[in-house]
């Protein structure tokens, strides 16, 4: 069984025989949507207590306040104990799980200089060993055109600041490129439209965007894996994974880590903490605030931002453009 329908058949038992309110239904149908989210092909035989802990650091990168936090660690616990009281589950993964630390006394995560170059240079270089192999087999174009992609993914998770679950929402309508803007739908109804001015970034869309056209797919999806299909969170994070393994950073950062890091670069080179809640999505100036209290210095941003990628810094705080 896999986890979507899992949850049906949770909430179904929740109000034919449970009789829990509308109310309560929703909450749980909100939380374990995300959960969904984050294991889309997951079979729920499979799922590990790892699993579980993997979506709490998760979540707790993206700034959720604890108890937003525990009430998704309630809603796993229930929903993890029906299905093992109906045998879908032998155990309940989430019989031991909890939240390891408060979520509020959480620093975000920014990555160096040096993690930042050799991250983004980690598909560029692939990219490279590739290019004369590429048209030798349809592996080899696959191959090619995952290291093409990826570099824009990771390009554009670091000079937007774009969430993961924006990026796998992109569609090819979104890319606008003559105003040189991405529109980004954002959470709610919260959209915004950022600037992608950088050369080294155009160019890779550019490139991407044509190596996709030949595939002649029938999927509005801007961000496809080799299926033709369009690529889920958890793929962004394996991706992720990968080219943090080759550029050989030891500590453990998620994606989000990118979009801390371009928060604090902002915040190095004195942008406004407003214009910054506007480039990040932000619905609360309280979310932001989080990065105007980290150690970082304004003015030298050069102590933060590799020299080869403060363009984008740049392009992010004097470009973007926010519509309501």
């Amino acid at each position: 069984m896999n986890v979507q329908q899992a949850i049906a058949d949770f909430l179904q038992h929740g109000q034919s025989v449970r009789n829990l309110s509308d109310r309560t239904l929703r909450a749980y149908q909100s939380d374990l949507s995300q959960f969904h989210v984050h294991m889309p092909d997951a079979n729920m035989v499979e799922i590990t207590p790892e699993h579980l802990e993997g979506y709490l650091d998760k979540l707790g990168t993206e700034t959720y306040r604890d108890t937003s936090i525990r009430r998704k660690v309630a809603a796993l616990k229930v929903f993890f104990r029906y299905l093992e009281e109906s045998g879908v589950v032998h155990e309940s993964p989430a019989r031991k799980l909890k939240i390891k630390r408060p979520v509020e006394n959480r620093v975000p995560t920014v990555l160096s200089s040096r993690e930042t170059r050799a991250l983004l240079a980690a598909p560029k270089e692939q990219i490279t060993e590739l290019s004369a192999l590429r048209d030798t087999s349809p592996g080899a174009r696959n191959r090619y055109f995952c290291a093409v992609r990826d570099n824009v993914i990771l390009e554009m998770l670091f000079s937007t600041g774009i969430r993961i679950g924006e990026l796998v929402a992109l569609n090819i309508a979104d890319v606008d490129f003559d105003k040189r803007q991405i529109r980004i739908t954002g959470r709610a109804t919260r959209g915004r439209a950022v600037s992608v001015t950088a050369e080294g970034v155009s160019d890779a869309l550019v490139n991407y965007l044509d190596l996709r056209a030949e595939r002649k797919l029938d999927t509005t999806a801007l961000f496809v894996g080799r299926s033709g299909t369009r690529l889920t969170i958890y793929s962004i994070e394996n991706i992720f994974k990968k080219h943090v393994r080759l550029a050989e950073i030891k500590r453990h950062i998620t994606p989000h880590s990118l979009r801390h890091t371009m928060a604090a670069m902002l915040v190095s080179a004195g942008t406004d903490i407003r214009e910054i809640q506007e480039i990040l999505g932000h619905a609360s100036i309280l979310s932001t605030q989080v990065y105007a209290k980290l150690p970082i210095q304004k003015g030298r941003r050069s102590s933060i931002v590799p020299s080869s990628t403060k363009v984008y810094l740049d392009a992010a705080s004097s470009k973007l453009s926010i519509k309501k």
